[in-house]
């Protein structure tokens, strides 16, 4: 019982210690994820479409038909 009483102290004594962001950083935040999302989503649309062409030619030369 004495360990489940000093883990919720512990937690309190945690829990005070939390920076909560106000506004400004939340936002500055989420603007930084919603950049990377968008680069990294085209980045990997880049990399589709690159990776088809050669498949669509590598299978066109073998004789292979695509779709």
């Amino acid at each position: 019982m004495e360990k489940l009483k000093k883990f919720f102290r512990e937690i309190k004594i945690e829990w005070k210690k939390i920076h909560w962001p106000n506004r400004e950083e939340l936002w500055g935040a989420t603007g930084v994820v919603v950049i990377i999302l968008l680069v990294t989503g085209i980045y990997f649309a880049f990399l589709d479409l690159g990776f088809a062409s050669v498949f669509k030619a590598l299978f066109s030369s073998l004789g292979i038909a695509g779709r």
